[in-house]
């Protein structure tokens, strides 16, 4: 698995230092979110930081990036989002190229 650069990580903070409550669909508990990705994807945590309002950017991915999710936890209203999912390491590069 390539490694994710400090660039491209802080490029994908900095767009998503705010969400909007219109994404409250795509949002859950983090615990149940988390659960959710290791039981049915095999995804772990592979990255994480925290933007300047004190949001939480994490990225989870099956050993073999099979499968990845890019997610935003916003701890001040208890809700992790999630922000981009995919298969496979192209796409996966490709997604945080996007930010």
């Amino acid at each position: 698995m390539k490694l994710i650069t400090p660039l491209m990580f802080a490029a994908a903070v900095a767009a998503t230092s705010s969400a909007t409550t219109a994404a409250a669909a795509t949002c859950a508990d983090r615990t149940a979110v988390v659960e959710r990705l290791v039981t049915r994807f095999g995804e772990t945590a592979v990255a994480n930081a925290v933007s300047v309002s004190n949001n939480i950017l994490e990225v989870h991915a099956s050993e073999d990036l099979a499968t990845w999710t890019i997610l935003l936890t916003l701890p001040e209203e208890n809700l992790t989002c999630l922000v981009a999912s995919g298969a496979g390491e192209t796409a996966f590069q490709a997604s945080l190229q996007s930010f």
